[in-house]
């Protein structure tokens, strides 16, 4: 809905300074570090796996004593 009555104001510098140059230069990549080659079975299961693990563990063997005691109270 353009008025033809009206000029049209101009872009701000700021708007179109990227438009003359669409392809700006981009930095070099620099090469990312690649760790050396490890041992076969060296891998060892980070700490937030290890807790988790834990806490499945116990969380079972809890529920597990529970449907026991359940278990013998019913005999």
């Amino acid at each position: 809905m353009s008025d033809d009555g009206r000029p049209q104001r101009p872009l701000p510098e700021c708007l179109t300074r990227f438009l003359s140059d669409p392809v700006p230069q981009a930095l070099p990549a620099r090469p990312v570090p690649h760790p050396g080659p490890r041992a076969v079975g060296t891998a060892r299961p980070n700490r937030a796996l290890r807790i988790f693990l834990a806490w499945a563990l116990a969380y079972n063997v809890l529920g597990f004593t529970i449907i026991v005691l359940l278990w013998q109270s019913l005999r």
